[in-house]
């Protein structure tokens, strides 16, 4: 492809989108260190000026493949945590779909993010974990959430949000575009997953979100735990 057929087939945010495609391929291919600004101009048949002209250096492609992408998500998440008309349930099943949706509309930059993190300088590093931990705390509030108001199982927030956002991000690496089901069917049917591995047993969800009723389902954990992890008092001699 020459320069001038990519420039007459692509402009504007087409062409800076097929330069980030292009550099993600070949970052995840070859690493940063053995991919140059004039590799990726050639992919698309581009001169380096043409590339130049959208990114000043090849860590602004690396920022941009990284940080916009997981900035992006972040936000996302943070926009659903603060709707006050979902409840926790709600909220997580919208924060997985949107996610989940995110990955799969951008795999390459979120493949790239996960493979590339050791070239990136300190700075680029410290950006991209912050938005990270921004994302996980988000999920972790709403499940948080919902376990206090006794409608998801008793479990750790922290690790059922790492596991949750583990499950969307590796789709970034199976996802096919022209796959059997759409990226909003596949969206829908992680949110589902999501919601329902957490969902207590409808018999023990809790009737009214208020302290109560929190502490009456918490009594019932703890007794149940007792069963599993402490033995059982042995039975006291009969008296003869």
């Amino acid at each position: 492809m020459t320069e001038a057929s990519t420039k007459g087939t692509l402009k504007g945010e087409a062409l800076r989108g097929a330069i980030l495609d292009a550099a993600a391929t070949l970052f995840i291919e070859r690493g940063t260190g053995g991919t140059s600004i004039q590799d990726i101009a050639e992919t698309l048949g581009l001169s380096r000026t043409a590339v130049y002209y959208y990114f000043k250096s090849k860590d602004a492609i690396l920022r941009a493949l990284t940080e916009e992408v997981l900035n992006t998500a972040r936000k996302l998440a943070g926009d659903t945590v603060a709707r006050a008309d979902l409840d926790p349930v709600q909220a997580l099943g919208a924060l997985v779909a949107q996610h989940a949706d995110l990955i799969l509309s951008r795999p390459a930059e979120f493949r790239v993010a996960d493979r590339t993190e050791g070239d990136m300088t300190p700075k680029q590093r410290a950006a991209l974990q912050a938005a990270r931990r921004g994302l996980l705390d988000n999920f972790s509030v709403v499940i948080e959430k919902g376990v206090r108001d006794g409608q998801f199982r008793m479990v750790d927030p922290h690790i059922a949000a790492v596991s949750l956002i583990g499950m969307c991000n590796w789709s970034a690496w199976w996802y096919k575009p022209d796959g059997r089901l759409s990226r909003a069917e596949v969206s829908a049917i992680m949110a589902d997953m999501a919601v329902r591995s957490l969902l207590r047993d409808e018999a023990r969800r809790s009737r009214s979100p208020d302290v109560s009723e929190s502490l009456r389902l918490l009594r019932e954990d703890l007794a149940y735990l007792e069963k599993l992890v402490l033995p059982e008092t042995p039975a006291a001699p009969k008296s003869r």
